[in-house]
C-alpha cells in the first residue's frame, strides 16, 4: 500500500518534482491522487503494519521461527520497491536535495536558504518546499556531505538527487539488517525478533526508506559504535575500543546533533576510567571538530539553534500547554522539557533493564535516546529509527511495546504528510487528521511515557512466565516451530 501510494505520484502524500525518466524515482505522471485515497491508504498501511509487527512479536515469543533468509529477502524487496518510488509522507527529502545543490554550487547551506536558491532560477531550487524555504540547513556537516555527493552524481536534476539520497538510506538500512542477522545468528529467538523490529518493520520502512529521512544514516553509525564497544579478552572493553566507539558516535552526531546522546552513553560507561573517557572524547572530537571547522560557525549556529525544533501539533508538551492555557511559543516549554529529560535520563540510566553483556553500550545509549525522545518538544516518527536497531540487541521486554506504540502513534499523526490539517479536502479527511494529530496521538504518546515511568519504578520489564519460556526454550533450526510450556503464551 505504501508503494502503491508512492507509485501514484504527486498527491497530498507525495511531493512534486519533475521526472528524470528513465531514472528513478518512478511514478505515474499527470495524475493527482485524491487526498482521501492516499490518506486512508496510508492510515490503513501503518495500522495494519503495526498490527502485523505486534502479531509477529507475539508469535516469536510463542515459538515461531521463520527462516531468517526469508525475512532478509522480504526486507530487500521492500527496500528496493520504496527506493525506486518517490518519497512519501514528508517533504524533507526535497530539503536535502536543495541543501545538496547549494553545496554543489559552492555556497554554504547553513547561510543560503532554499528560497534564495529558488530566486536565482536554478532548476533544482524550483522544487524547494514552502514549509522550510526560509530556513538554512539544520543537519550536521556529514549530512551535508551525503547531500552534496548525491547532488554531484545527479547534476541539475532534483529527481536523480532524490534517487541517490534514497540509495544512501537503502544501503544503511540493509547494512543494519545484515549486521543484526550476523550478530544474533547463534540465538534463533533473538534473531527473529531483531528482524521483526527492524528488517521487516513497516513503521521503520516507511520512515527510513519511503519517507527518505536521513536519520537512518546516523542510526547506522550509532549502531556501529555500540558494536565496536565490545569487551576484549577481559571483562571490560579495551581503551582503543572506546576511541573507536567515540569516533563512530561522533560521526553519527555530525549527521544529526541529538546523536550526541550516544557519546553521552559512552561517557557513562567510561565514568570510572579516566583513560577510557579520554579515549572516547578524543574519538568523538576527532570527527566533530574538523567537520565543524570546515562547515564554519554558521553550521554551529544553525544546528544549535534548532536543537529542539519547533513543536509539532501532536507532541506531549503542547498538549499540556493547551490544557493549561499557556503560550505555545513560550521558550519555557523547551526549558521544562530539557529539565524533565535530564531527570528522566538519570533515572533510566539506573533503572533500565540490563543489556547484553556483549554490547554494554546498548542500555545506556537507549536510555538517553528514549529520555530525549519522550520529552522533546518536537516529536517525529522517523526519530525512532535511532532506537529500533538498539532495541533489537536488547533482551525482549515490555520496552518493545512502548517503542511500537510510540512509532505508530506519531506516524499516523503525520499522514498524509505533504498537505496537512486543516488544508486537506474533503472536509472529513481534514477533520480526521485533526482529531488524530490533536487528540488521539498526544494521549497515546503521553500514555506510553507514563507506562515507561511505571516500568522504571516497578522494574516489571518482563513477566515471570516469559522469563521461564525463554530459559526453557530448546535450540531450534530455522523454520522450526517451537513448543513452549503451558501457560507461558
Amino acid at each position: 500500500m505504501m508503494v502503491a501510494v508512492a507509485a501514484l505520484g504527486r498527491s497530498a502524500a507525495v511531493p512534486r518534482f519533475p521526472s528524470a525518466w528513465p531514472w528513478p524515482p518512478w511514478s505515474a505522471r499527470g495524475y493527482y491522487a485524491p487526498a482521501s485515497l492516499v490518506a486512508v491508504a496510508l492510515w490503513a498501511a501503518l495500522l495494519l503494519g503495526a498490527a502485523g509487527l505486534a502479531a509477529g512479536l507475539v508469535a516469536a515469543r510463542r515459538g515461531w521461527r521463520p527462516r531468517p533468509g526469508c525475512l532478509i529477502a522480504c526486507s530487500v524487496v521492500a527496500v528496493l520497491a520504496l527506493t525506486v518510488t518517490p518519497p512519501v509522507g514528508s517533504t524533507d527529502m526535497l530539503d536535502y536535495v536543495i541543501y545538496g545543490r547549494i553545496t554543489e554550487l559552492g555556497h554554504s547551506p547553513y547561510q543560503m536558504t532554499p528560497l534564495q536558491l529558488k530566486a536565482t532560477g536554478d532548476p533544482v531550487g524550483a522544487v524547494a518546499p514552502r514549509p522550510w524555504d526560509k530556513d538554512p540547513s539544520v543537519y550536521g556537516p556529514l549530512a551535508t556531505a551525503t547531500e552534496w555527493a548525491a547532488a554531484e552524481l545527479a547534476g541539475a536534476s532534483a529527481a536523480r538527487t532524490v534517487f541517490w539520497l534514497k540509495v544512501w538510506n537503502a544501503l544503511a538500512y540493509l547494512a543494519l539488517v545484515l549486521g543484526l542477522d550476523r550478530l544474533l545468528r547463534s540465538d534463533p529467538s533473538r534473531r527473529v525478533r531483531a528482524h521483526l523490529l527492524w528488517s521487516v518493520n513497516p513503521l521503520m520502512l516507511f520512515a527510513a526508506i519511503a519517507g527518505g529521512h536521513i536519520d537512518v544514516l546516523s542510526a547506522a553509525l550509532a549502531f556501529c559504535a555500540v558494536v565496536a564497544l565490545q569487551p576484549g579478552h577481559g571483562t571490560d572493553p579495551p581503551t582503543r575500543r572506546f576511541m573507536l566507539a567515540g569516533l563512530l558516535a561522533g560521526a553519527a552526531a555530525a549527521i544529526k546533533a541529538p546523536m550526541l546522546l550516544v557519546v553521552g552513553g559512552i561517557g557513562w560507561l567510561a565514568r570510572r576510567s579516566p583513560r577510557a573517557l579520554a579515549a572516547a572524547s578524543i574519538g568523538a572530537l576527532a570527527v566533530l571538530v574538523p567537520c565543524y571547522l570546515i562547515a564554519g560557525r554558521a553550521a554551529i549556529a544553525a544546528v544549535a539553534g534548532r536543537a529542539s525544533g519547533s513543536p509539532t501539533v501532536y507532541d506531549p508538551p503542547l498538549m499540556l500547554s493547551r490544557a493549561l492555557s499557556l503560550d505555545l511559543t513560550d521558550p519555557g516549554i523547551d526549558l521544562v522539557a530539557a529539565l524533565v529529560a535530564v531527570i528522566l535520563a538519570v533515572i533510566m540510566l539506573r533503572r533500565m533493564p540490563a543489556g547484553p553483556v556483549r554490547f554494554p553500550l546498548v542500555a545506556p545509549a537507549l536510555a538517553l535516546l528514549l529520555a530525549w525522545m519522550i520529552t522533546t518538544p518536537q516529536q517525529r516518527p522517523w526519530y525512532d529509527a535511532a532506537i529500533f536497531p538498539l532495541l533489537a540487541l536488547m533482551p525482549a521486554t515490555r520496552l518493545d511495546w512502548i517503542a511500537v506504540v510510540r512509532a505508530v502513534a506519531a506516524a499516523v499523526a503525520e499522514v498524509p504528510g505533504v498537505t496537512y490539517y486543516p488544508y486537506l479536502h474533503p472536509a472529513w479527511v481534514s477533520a480526521t487528521e485533526g482529531t488524530i494529530a490533536l487528540e488521539v496521538s498526544p494521549v497515546v504518546l503521553v500514555g506510553a511515557g507514563l507506562v515507561l515511568i511505571w516500568l522504571l519504578v516497578s522494574g516489571r520489564w518482563a513477566t515471570d512466565d516469559y522469563k521461564t519460556a525463554e530459559s526453557q526454550a530448546p535450540p531450534v533450526s530455522p523454520g522450526q516451530l517451537v513448543p513452549v510450556p503451558p501457560g507461558s503464551g
